[in-house]
């Protein structure tokens, strides 16, 4: 049996946008922020999302979940 290596923030943003039916389609990485692009799963509506911060600097699963929170807000 394989080492199961440690999530990611962006995978664990991907697993949190799916439970709030949302879609990660890409994130784009810039030098100080990083714009995120998310699908409604209901309506098809894409949105883009510049963040603050860039995604792999989220070190804690409550800031992933405030960054998933703020993503769902857009639809």
């Amino acid at each position: 049996m394989g080492v199961i290596m440690p999530k990611t923030p962006s995978v664990i943003l991907r697993e949190e946008l799916k439970s709030r039916n949302i879609e990660l389609l890409d994130i784009y990485s810039f030098k100080d922020h990083d714009v995120i692009r998310v699908r409604d799963k209901l309506t098809g509506k894409v949105a883009l999302y510049t963040s603050k911060r860039k995604v792999n600097t989220l070190s804690s699963k409550e800031e992933i979940v405030k960054l998933a929170d703020e993503l769902k807000k857009l639809f």
